[in-house]
C-alpha cells in the first residue's frame, strides 16, 4: 500500500472536516530528524512501498478494417506519451503533429482531438503558451462536434492549468468547472483526482483554505485509488505549497516531504519543485545551509529542458536564500539571471492586457529582490553602477503592460472580431448584473466571458517586449531642465528613492514600507476629516519621503513620479514642504505634480500630437431615474420585467439609486467656454449623454474628454481577479430608453482611440482604484492612457456637485500656456483655491485632484 504523510497533524482541527485518508510511515519517515538524509541529495531510506503504477489506457475502439490504423494510432499516442516523460518534448511534439494529421486524413476526429492535447502539453511545457492555448482550444473544438466528451474535458482541464500558471484564476476556475460537468462514468473517475487538485489550488489562490483543503483530500485520495503516482505527489506538493506561502511551516513540512517521498523513488521529472519548495521551506524555518543545498540541486535540475514551472523561480529562490545568508554579490548574480529568464518567460506569455498584467505582477518579486541586493551592496559599496543597474530594472519592470500595449499597432483593436466586442458587452452586462445580484451563476457568467476575451485578445495581439536600453541615460536626456523625476520603490527593511534629472543621479533609503504606508493612512485620514493634524502628519511624510534630497532634485519646479504601493492614496499637492508665521507652505505652492506610470513611459513625443487640436467634448448630467421627466422612455410593467430579467441585463434605473447631478451641466458648459478651442464643442447632456452619442462624438478625435458624471465603483465580490479591473470604477451614463443605465467600464475605454486627448473626470473618487505591483494604479486613469490619453485629471475622494470651480481654472490656465503642460495649469488652479479664502481653500477640496501623464 502507498504510505501516507501525517496529514492530520497538519491542518488545523477546524479545517480537519471530512475522511481523508492517513497512515502511519512505519519508521519515522516523516519525521523532521529524517530531514538529515533529504539534506545530502541522497535517496531515502525506509519502509519499502509496492508503486502502483497508474493503469493503462483503454484499446482505441476496434471495428473491421479499421483495427490495424487505429492500432498504430494508439502506438503513436503511447510514443508521444514515453517522450513526453522523459522530456524529448520537441520530438514528442513532432510524433503528436503527425498523429494528429494522420487522423484527420483518416476521418478519426475523436483520435485526432486526442492528439491535438498531446501536442498541447509538449507545448506547455515547452512554455509554448500562446501556442498550447491555441491547440487546447482546437482540441476541445474538434473532441466536442465529435461528440467525443472525455477529450473535450481533458482539453478544458488543460486550459485551467495553463490559465492558473499565467495568474488568470478567474478564467482558470470557470475551465475547470467545465470539464468537471463533461465527465462522466469511468472518464470522470481517471480524471477527477486531478481536477479536484487543481480546484483545490484555485480556492487557495482566492483565500479559500478550508474548502481547499477538502478538495486537497479528495484528489490525494482518488490518486491512491487509481494508482497515479505524479498526480499523488502534485497534490500533496501543492498543499505544502500553499501553507508555505501563508507562513504556516509546520503544515507545510509533512506535505512537502511527503510530495518529496514519492517523486524521489518514482523517478519523477517533478521532483525539480520538490527541491525549490523544501528549500523555501527550509529558509523559512532558519536553516540557511539546508536551504541553499537543496536550491543548488534545485537550480542543476532546472537545467533540463521543460517542465511546467518556470525556471526562473529557482534562481529566485536561491537567490532570496543567499541574500538571506549576507551573500550579496553571489544573490545578486542570481537575481540577474532570475530577471534575464523571467523576461523571456514572459515574452512566451499570452499577448493580452489581463495576462499582461498579471506576469507583471508576478515578476515584480525578481525585480523586487534584485533591488534590495544591488542597493545594499551599493551602500556597502557607493559604487555609482549598482544605483543605475537597481534604476533600471524597477523601472524596466513598472507599467511594463501599458507600454507594451501602447506599443501595439494603433489598428490592432479595430481588427478584433465582431464576437469581441459582442463579448465585451455581454461581460459589462453581466457585471453589473453580478453587482446588483451576488451569487454563484452571476460569478460564472463573469468569469466565461473574461476567458472569452482573453482567447481573442490573445489571437489578435503581439508580444511586444518593449527594450530599454540605457534606460537612465534615457531618462535624464528626456526630462526638461526644470524637472526631476523622482522614483519610489517601497519593500522591507528597506524602501528606496532615486532621483533624476538631466544633471544629476541619485539613490536614497527609506523607511520600511509599512512605515510608510501607516504615515499616508494617517495624513490622507487627517486631510479627508479637516482634523487639525493634518499639518504636522503633512510635515512628517515630506520629511520621510523628501527630507534628504540634495537642492538640485528639491529645487526643481516640475517634479515627475513614478510611485508605489500606497503611494498612489497619498495626495501629494497638501504635503507640508515648511511651516512659517503665516501658516503651512504646501507642495503645491513650490511644485507641479504629475504621477508618471514609469521612466520607461517618458517622451516629448510619445503620442505625436498635442491635445489643443481637437474638439471639447462634454457629458454631463446624465438621466439617471425614470421620474426625471427627461427621460422619454414608457414605464415597464412589474410583471414583464419580473418575467424578462435574465442575467446580464444593464442595471435596472431603481437598482443604482444615483441622485442628479443638476451643477454638472453648468460646470461643463464652463469648462469649455474657459478651453475655447477652435472647434464648436461638443456637450452631451440629459438623454444625449449615451453611449451610442459618445462613441459618435469621439470619431471626431477629441481635444479635450470631460466628463461630470456618476463613478460606480466594484463591491468586493465583483471579478475580485481580474486583473484589468481590480478595484476600478465605471462611468454611468443616461438611461436608455428602455429604463437600463449604460455603463461605461475600463476595458471598454481601453479599446478607444485617445490618442493625444486630455480626459478630466470630474466624478467622485474618479482616480480611486486598487494599486498593483509594478503596475501601479488601476481603474479609469490608466484605462484612460492605455487609449492614447496623454494626461489624465482625476480626484482621490468625492467632491461636491458644484465644485468644478478648480477646473474651471485649469483650463484657463492650460489654454493661456498650453506649452506648460497640465501639471502646471492644476497647480495654478490649486494655488487659486487654497487662496481663495473660501471653503475651496481647504486641502480637502483642491488636494483631492491629481494629475497622470507621461510627458515630460
Amino acid at each position: 500500500m502507498i504510505l501516507w504523510g501525517c496529514l492530520s497533524e497538519s491542518i488545523p482541527k477546524e479545517h480537519q472536516t471530512g475522511n481523508i485518508p492517513y497512515r502511519k510511515a512505519g519508521q519515522g519517515l516523516m519525521k523532521t530528524r529524517f530531514l538529515v538524509s533529504l539534506l545530502s541529495i541522497i535517496p531515502l531510506a525506509g519502509t519499502l512501498v509496492r508503486v502502483v503504477p497508474p493503469p493503462r489506457p483503454p484499446p482505441l475502439a476496434i471495428a473491421g478494417r479499421k483495427t490495424v490504423r487505429r492500432d498504430k494510432f494508439t502506438a503513436q499516442l503511447q510514443q508521444s506519451s514515453k517522450l513526453f516523460v522523459s522530456g524529448d518534448f520537441h520530438d514528442a511534439a513532432a510524433v503528436a503533429q503527425r498523429g494528429y494529421s494522420d487522423a484527420l486524413h483518416a476521418g478519426e476526429p475523436q483520435i485526432a482531438a486526442r492528439f491535438l492535447n498531446s501536442l498541447g502539453r509538449c507545448r506547455f511545457a515547452l512554455r509554448q503558451y500562446r501556442e498550447a492555448l491555441q491547440t487546447y482550444l482546437e482540441a476541445r473544438n474538434l473532441a466536442e462536434t465529435s461528440g467525443e466528451h472525455a477529450a473535450a474535458a481533458t482539453a478544458d482541464l488543460n486550459i485551467s492549468s495553463l490559465y492558473s500558471q499565467l495568474g488568470q484564476i478567474d478564467a482558470a476556475t470557470e475551465a475547470a468547472g467545465r470539464a468537471m460537468r463533461r465527465l462522466s462514468g469511468p472518464d470522470r473517475l481517471a480524471q477527477l483526482p486531478k481536477l479536484m487538485t487543481y480546484l483545490a489550488g484555485l480556492q487557495a489562490v482566492r483565500g479559500r483554505m478550508p474548502q481547499a483543503l477538502d478538495l486537497y483530500r479528495q484528489g490525494i485520495a482518488g490518486a491512491e485509488r487509481v494508482g497515479d503516482q505524479e498526480v499523488y505527489a502534485l497534490a500533496w506538493n501543492d498543499l505544502g505549497y500553499r501553507y508555505l506561502e501563508r507562513g504556516q511551516l509546520p503544515q507545510a513540512e509533512p506535505a512537502l516531504l511527503e510530495a518529496y517521498r514519492v517523486r524521489k523513488l518514482n523517478h519523477l521529472r517533478s521532483i525539480e519543485s520538490s527541491y525549490r519548495n523544501l528549500g523555501m521551506l527550509r529558509l523559512g524555518l532558519g536553516d540557511s545551509r539546508s536551504a541553499s543545498a537543496l536550491l543548488d540541486r534545485a537550480v542543476a535540475l532546472s537545467k533540463q529542458p521543460g517542465g511546467l514551472r518556470p525556471n526562473w523561480e529557482v534562481y529566485y529562490a536561491r537567490g532570496c536564500v543567499r541574500l538571506r545568508q549576507n551573500r550579496i554579490q553571489d544573490a545578486l548574480d542570481d537575481l540577474r539571471i532570475a530577471v534575464r529568464l523571467a523576461r523571456n518567460w514572459r515574452r512566451e506569455t499570452f499577448p493580452d492586457d489581463a495576462t499582461r498584467i498579471t506576469t507583471e505582477n508576478i515578476v515584480q518579486r525578481v525585480h523586487s529582490a534584485l533591488v534590495e541586493a544591488g542597493n545594499k551592496l551599493y551602500f556597502a559599496t557607493h559604487r555609482r553602477a549598482l544605483a543605475q543597474e537597481t534604476f533600471e530594472s524597477a523601472e524596466a519592470n513598472r507599467a511594463a503592460s501599458l507600454r507594451a500595449l501602447l506599443a501595439e499597432p494603433h489598428d490592432w483593436r479595430r481588427n478584433l472580431p465582431a464576437e469581441y466586442w459582442e463579448t465585451l458587452q455581454k461581460l459589462e452586462a453581466a457585471e453589473m448584473a453580478l453587482l446588483r445580484s451576488p451569487g454563484a451563476l452571476a460569478v460564472e457568467r463573469v468569469r466565461q466571458l473574461q476567458g472569452a476575451l482573453i482567447q481573442w485578445e490573445s489571437r489578435a495581439g503581439s508580444n511586444i517586449d518593449v527594450d530599454l536600453p540605457d534606460l537612465l541615460e534615457h531618462t535624464r536626456h528626456s526630462l526638461r531642465p526644470e524637472t526631476a523625476f523622482l522614483a519610489f520603490h517601497l519593500a522591507s527593511p528597506d524602501s528606496y528613492l532615486w532621483a533624476v534629472s538631466r544633471e544629476s543621479f541619485a539613490l536614497y533609503r527609506l523607511p520600511a514600507g509599512p512605515e510608510i504606508g501607516a504615515q499616508v493612512t494617517r495624513f490622507t485620514k487627517a486631510v479627508r476629516q479637516g482634523s487639525d493634524t493634518a499639518q504636522a502628519a503633512g510635515s512628517r511624510i515630506f520629511r520621510t519621503l523628501f527630507g534628504q534630497l540634495d537642492p538640485v532634485f528639491r529645487e526643481k519646479p516640475r517634479w515627475l513620479l513614478a510611485l508605489d504601493a500606497q503611494l498612489f492614496e497619498l495626495p501629494f499637492a497638501a504635503l507640508v514642504e515648511e511651516t512659517r508665521a503665516l501658516g503651512p507652505v504646501f507642495l503645491a505652492e513650490r511644485h507641479s505634480l504629475q504621477i508618471a506610470s514609469g521612466a520607461g513611459m517618458l517622451s516629448p513625443d510619445l503620442l505625436g500630437r498635442r491635445f489643443a487640436e481637437g474638439p471639447f467634448i462634454g457629458v454631463a448630467d446624465p438621466v439617471y431615474n425614470t421620474a426625471d421627466p427627461r427621460w422619454k422612455g414608457s414605464q415597464p410593467s412589474p410583471w414583464l420585467g419580473f418575467f424578462t430579467a435574465r442575467a446580464g441585463d444593464s442595471a435596472a434605473a431603481g437598482d443604482l439609486h444615483l441622485a442628479r447631478l443638476a451643477g454638472s451641466a453648468r460646470e461643463v458648459a464652463d469648462c469649455a467656454a474657459a478651453w475655447s478651442g477652435s472647434r464648436t464643442p461638443i456637450l452631451l447632456e440629459g438623454p444625449s449623454a449615451s453611449r451610442q452619442r459618445l462613441l459618435a462624438a469621439l470619431s471626431q478625435h477629441p481635444g479635450v474628454l470631460h466628463f461630470a458624471a456618476h463613478i460606480m465603483h466594484s463591491g468586493p465580490d465583483s471579478s475580485p481577479n481580474d486583473s484589468r479591473l481590480a478595484g476600478s470604477g465605471r462611468i454611468v451614463l443616461s438611461l436608455t430608453l428602455g429604463g437600463q443605465h449604460e455603463v461605461l467600464s475600463p476595458v471598454e475605454i481601453a479599446t478607444w482611440n485617445l490618442e493625444g486627448a486630455l480626459v478630466s473626470l470630474s466624478g467622485c473618487s474618479s482616480g480611486s482604484a486598487d494599486t498593483l505591483p509594478a503596475t501601479g494604479l488601476m481603474g479609469l486613469t490608466r484605462a484612460c492612457q492605455a487609449a492614447g490619453a496623454s494626461a489624465v485629471v482625476a480626484s482621490r475622494w468625492p467632491t461636491p456637485d458644484d465644485a468644478g470651480a478648480l477646473l474651471l481654472y485649469f483650463y484657463r490656465y492650460l489654454r493661456a500656456a498650453p506649452q506648460a503642460g497640465p501639471a502646471v495649469a492644476l497647480q495654478n488652479a490649486q494655488i487659486d483655491m487654497l487662496r481663495s479664502h473660501t471653503w475651496r481653500s481647504s486641502p480637502l477640496y483642491w488636494g483631492a485632484y491629481f494629475i497622470t501623464g507621461n510627458q515630460p
